[in-house]
């Protein structure tokens, strides 16, 4: 996959400029990232024809009608078409039609013969023709002025802030994310009306990554209808899931950005939703795409994300207004709570932190991580209280009993804390 995944990268970054292979684009490079090396030739092959039919009707005036891949290659080799297409450019061609031809035909007998075995070195080779392809059309056909993704803004880290007791609290990523609001994806937010179809359209699997995420879809007039947006939130969510592991969610989301943004005319909040959490992924906050999520005023989500983008440019006060707002509109979105949690515990005003931090828990009784910083919520409010004896010695054992509480569901630090005092 090491090899891969740069062709990946630059074939993402080409997407935008593609028109109607970007599905296939997109395609092309899930399926490179789950070992699907025969899908991936299969894609290339069709993007290749896409453009060879369009060559044919702009360059050589004439309807391609039905032909196949082969004859369109055919006539760009003609002597009277000389020189429309680099010789270097029909040999990558070649390789990715080569390539393609033997992914889609089944070149065995029997049913119990070996069929064609295809693996990560063929993919390589045609996806590295498909590259030059792609960058050779784009830098002779395309407007750049028209297309190019929208510049980044910079951004401003927020220092890490340690807790009480000492046990750092990082903030996710050079955007500094209250930590773990983006990571803790165990459990699935759930609708109650939710659609029961055995084959479920896009708008439920668009549904079903903000499940995956823990996070309640927008309200149905914000959301995204037209079947290019939501085949495009499909593809690229997945790059954006807390899923992702930490360590790879800044690249994954740089590589989803220039298509999202491409595609900024056409977004209503929802679209602009994942704009946002794209840039805030990747380290830069981008407040137009924030503000425009915003402009869908029951989004929950978005709200959230917004208390998230205040923490990353150190603006607490616009964070937690924005926070309070997502906790209030969905009962079960335990996200914006443990958030807040989290942000009082480092102010620190401890009070408020455990009031936060115990509706987390009513809300994911089952998210071992909210039990452990509940527990140190209750720690620091005893030590806070420690001249009241009484009062103190309460939250000791309600601290012992939310860290067992926390060990229980399979925190590795709380085995420790989970003592009899």
């Amino acid at each position: 996959m090491t090899e891969l995944e740069p062709l990946l990268n630059r074939i993402e970054q080409l997407t935008p400029y593609f028109g109607r292979a970007q599905d296939d684009l997109l395609a092309l490079a899930t399926r490179g990232r789950n070992r699907d090396y025969k899908g991936v030739l299969q894609n290339a092959r069709l993007v290749l024809e896409m453009l060879l039919r369009s060559l044919v009707t702009t360059e050589l005036k004439q309807t391609p009608g039905k032909a196949m891949l082969d004859e369109l290659i055919a006539r760009f080799r003609q002597q009277a078409h000389a020189g429309l297409v680099p010789t270097h450019i029909l040999a990558h061609m070649g390789t990715v039609q080569a390539w393609g031809n033997l992914s889609s035909h089944d070149h065995a007998g029997d049913l119990h013969d070996a069929g064609v075995k295809v693996d990560l070195q063929e993919a390589v080779t045609s996806l590295n023709s498909l590259v030059a392809i792609l960058t050779w059309y784009k830098e002779r056909y395309v407007q750049e002025s028209a297309l190019a993704p929208v510049t980044e803004a910079p951004v401003t880290t927020v220092p890490v802030v340690r807790p009480p007791g000492g046990r750092r609290m990082a903030l996710v990523g050079g955007a500094a994310l209250v930590a773990l609001a983006s990571g803790l994806g165990v459990l699935a937010y759930r609708s109650d009306t939710g659609p029961t179809s055995s084959a479920p359209s896009l708008r439920d699997r668009v549904d079903a990554l903000y499940a995956t995420n823990a996070e309640p879809p927008p309200p149905a007039d914000c959301q995204e209808t037209d079947p290019q947006g939501l085949v495009m939130l499909l593809e690229l969510g997945s790059k954006l899931s807390d899923r992702v592991p930490e360590k790879d969610r800044a690249r994954e989301a740089n590589a989803a950005l220039p298509a999202l943004r491409a595609r900024g005319p056409h977004w209503g909040p929802e679209g602009w939703f994942y704009v946002a959490r794209a840039s805030l992924l990747a380290g830069n906050p981008d407040a137009e795409a924030m503000n425009k999520a915003l402009l869908c005023t029951n989004f929950a989500a978005a709200e959230n994300l917004a208390g998230r983008v205040g923490v990353a440019t150190q603006n607490l006060q616009e964070a937690v207004v924005r926070l309070t707002r997502a906790a209030e509109l969905d009962a079960r979105f335990w996200k914006p709570r443990y958030n807040l949690g989290l942000i009082y515990l480092q102010l620190p005003r401890v009070d408020k932190a455990v009031l936060w931090l115990q509706r987390a828990a009513e809300s994911a009784p089952q998210i071992a991580e909210i039990h452990f910083r509940l527990g140190e919520a209750y720690k620091a409010r005893a030590a806070e209280t420690s001249g009241q004896g009484q009062d103190a010695a309460a939250d000791q054992e309600l601290a012992r009993a939310a860290f067992c509480r926390a060990k229980d569901l399979g925190h590795p630090d709380a085995a420790a804390l989970c003592t009899t005092p």
